[in-house]
């Protein structure tokens, strides 16, 4: 997808495929586009963020809704650690498609006998195919859940990485070695739709093309409910990621 800016109006474009909306707005160039040296431009790296935020990749939303389920389903004793494995997959014949196999450790903290907080740290390995582009990487992540007595919201502290080997299925159809790290703050769940209402994320991209030079793009995710967050990394362009 060609993404033009111009600093005279608003520029809107969207992609809307198999439930994933992807709508850049801009006041801004697009920083990325301005070096003629630039092989992962900062559409390559927003669409991998995109992909890494997005349940129907396989991505931090649906691991953020899984530990949710997990504290409603499961039942822990305090101070306990408990090991599972799994494996999340898409629907046969979705697009876009997913597979992940899960190693995860939970454990709970109490004060007394009253829960405080719930730990889920995991690993895993597996690959995507999206409209735009696909990975196979290994994922860790690390969420502390808090909120777990009276009020309608949980609260979500996170750390989420994927690293791997990326392919853009359009344009250049570049491939390259990427690594993305999400780190959440005071992410809040509500309790009885089980949607992100709010907060925000750091997220740090470090892309590495095949001809071994090396791109990084930092930014920030605020999350608005919805299933809507806002995107914005090196440039100061705001994207809008949303998903079903």
């Amino acid at each position: 997808m060609k993404i033009k800016f111009n600093t005279s109006k608003i520029l809107l474009v969207t992609v809307v495929t198999a439930g994933i909306a992807f709508m850049v707005t801009s006041c801004h160039k697009d920083a990325s586009t301005t070096s003629t040296n630039a092989t992962v431009t900062e559409a390559d790296a927003v669409q991998l963020t995109t992909d890494a935020v997005s349940p129907s990749t396989g991505g931090m939303v649906l691991q953020l809704n899984s530990s949710v389920n997990t504290y409603a389903t499961v039942n822990f004793s305090c101070g306990v650690q408990k090991d599972s494995s799994y494996v999340i997959a898409s629907s046969t014949g979705a697009s876009p498609s997913y597979n992940y196999s899960f190693q995860w450790n939970d454990m709970l903290t109490c004060n007394g006998t009253a829960p405080s907080q719930l730990t889920f740290n995991f690993t895993g390995t597996g690959s995507y195919t999206g409209p735009l582009m696909s990975s196979t990487d290994n994922s860790t992540g690390g969420f502390v859940l808090t909120g777990l007595g009276a009020g309608s919201q949980y609260l979500f502290n996170t750390t989420y990485s994927r690293t791997g080997t990326t392919t853009s299925k359009v344009l250049r159809q570049l491939t390259f070695h990427s690594v993305i790290t999400i780190t959440g703050t005071d992410i809040a769940i509500d309790k009885t739709t089980k949607m992100i209402a709010s907060g925000t994320a750091a997220v740090s991209i470090s892309a590495t093309s095949t001809s071994g030079s090396t791109f990084t793009f930092n930014g920030k995710i605020t999350f608005r409910g919805n299933k809507k967050a806002n995107l914005v990394l090196n440039s100061g362009v705001t994207y809008v990621i949303q998903w079903n």
